[in-house]
């Protein structure tokens, strides 16, 4: 019977947590809104609408959508799509205290989960039967893409380095990535690589416009959209922004130092509780600053690049080279090994 009540405060602390990063998240976007209204009142612009006023406000709204909608898609999918982002979630170890979270989660059932959330929250879009609502959901599919496709081609590519390297355990689990020993200097082709990865996976986190984040529908589409899963929508979306930056910090970046933050405390709870202040602060700037940064140096590439869909042959050129830069080193480890 204690185990039984252990358990559930153990499982209630994990929802409690999750909540917590939920907020963080708003936290990152309404930072990040505040900083870009800065900068774009600096340059003569405003910023006229806030996208988290506007999610609050729209919960006090009751429920609309267009005539042409199917009813129960527009209203109940919202809430599927944020929900299938909890396997994500509880796939990263420093969501929980609860040390059964730190599964090791497959890196292709994570693609499979964002794949399922993203298509769920498109199909809610696309059920409105609206022009504009149709606009608006095959934006969302070319920014899916965009964001997946280098996705899958660094877990595909690190995953190869690994394998190739010897190293014990399944390649595709996070435990295994977390060794990072993709950067390290002595294989300066992947560290290479993985630098372009992460960039080109932050440069393509979904956006609307310059100077917005990352928020859907925050430029006022869909006016006949209103209520509770508008709301949710755009939750969704900043969540899912949120949730890529804090994978791919888990997965890219040598955690070593959170590790070592351990050996000053007797109380496991108190160094896990460091370890997730730590993390999850690193999370909130890169989101806040990585992020940004990361879209601004792709504006200017893109700009400097004087072709017809400069953005989609850059990001997949990126891809293509960084891929190639990972694999290179991959395919000498092996060779090396195979030589002895």
């Amino acid at each position: 019977m204690s185990k039984l009540i252990f358990d559930i405060l153990g499982y209630f602390s994990s929802l409690v947590l999750m909540l917590l990063t939920l907020m963080l998240a708003l936290l990152a976007e309404s930072v990040h809104t505040y900083l870009s209204g800065k900068s774009l009142s600096r340059r003569g612009m405003m910023v006229s609408l806030l996208p988290l006023r506007d999610i609050f406000r729209s919960m006090a709204i009751p429920i609309s959508i267009p005539e042409a909608s199917v009813v129960r898609l527009s209203i109940y999918l919202p809430c599927f799509s944020l929900a299938a982002l909890i396997p994500i979630a509880a796939s990263i170890p420093f969501f929980s205290f609860l040390p059964i979270m730190d599964n090791g989660g497959d890196l292709l059932q994570i693609l499979q989960f964002a794949v399922l959330s993203e298509v769920l929250a498109i199909l809610a879009v696309f059920s409105q039967g609206t022009l504009s609502a149709q606009i608006t959901a095959e934006r969302m599919i070319r920014e899916f893409v965009k964001l997946i496709v280098p996705m899958a081609a660094a877990f595909v590519s690190i995953a190869f380095y690994y394998s190739a390297a010897g190293v014990n355990g399944d390649p595709f689990s996070l435990n295994v990535f977390t060794m990072a020993l993709h950067i390290s200097p002595s294989a300066p082709f992947s560290l290479a690589g993985t630098i372009i990865f992460i960039f080109v996976i932050f440069s393509q986190v979904p956006h609307s416009n310059a100077g917005f984040g990352c928020s859907l529908l925050e430029n006022c589409e869909l006016p006949d959209f209103n209520g509770v899963p508008r709301s949710v929508l755009q939750l969704w979306s900043i969540f899912r922004a949120f949730l890529v930056v804090a994978l791919v910090s888990h997965i890219f970046f040598p955690w070593g130092y959170f590790k070592g933050l351990n050996s000053g405390f007797s109380i496991s709870w108190w160094a896990q509780s460091v370890n997730f202040a730590a993390f999850w602060t690193t999370v909130l700037a890169m989101r806040v600053f990585g992020v940004t940064l990361c879209w601004k140096v792709m504006d200017m590439l893109e700009k400097m690049i004087r072709i017809k869909n400069s953005r989609a042959w850059l990001y997949l050129m990126l891809t293509i080279i960084a891929t190639l830069l990972v694999v290179y080193d991959g395919i000498k480890i092996s060779m090396e090994v195979a030589a002895f």
